[in-house]
């Protein structure tokens, strides 16, 4: 097993202690119902997420949330919303992509050897609240 899926099984054990009912699919993660989003005003519900390790993950830095295509907060499309994502995750349904980073003014995103140390996927998928947030 190379470093890169070392370090996935690794992460994967780290979103599992906040996010008990993620699934992963290879370099995807699901979060089959994500209440933080739904507590913000988005449909439908339940609230599938999904997100991904890059290619060359821990050293590029994570990007974008996918939600189903007919995603709305308080009635609308949300705002940099693209609703038929390019890059497909591998779980049902029609999935377009909200346009979010982990690399942030204030938190960059700093990768060490230790998941625990640096910038990890749980890091990430803990900021998706601050994505709800800003809605429309």
């Amino acid at each position: 097993m190379d470093n890169r899926a070392l370090r996935l099984d690794e992460e994967h054990e780290l979103l599992l202690s906040v996010f008990r009912q993620i699934v992963r699919e290879g370099d995807w993660f699901l979060l089959p119902d994500d209440v933080r989003a739904r507590r913000r005003g988005w449909t439908p519900d339940p609230f599938p997420v999904a997100f991904h390790a890059q290619p060359k993950h821990p050293g590029q830095v994570p990007y974008g949330i996918y939600v189903l295509s007919e995603a709305q907060v308080g009635g609308n499309a949300p705002k940099n919303f693209q609703p038929v994502a390019n890059n497909r995750p591998p779980f049902p349904g029609q999935w377009g992509v909200l346009s979010w980073t982990a690399d942030a003014p204030g938190v960059p995103w700093v990768p060490k050897a230790s998941i625990e140390e640096g910038s990890n996927l749980l890091n990430y998928a803990l900021t998706f609240e601050e994505r709800f947030r800003e809605g429309v």
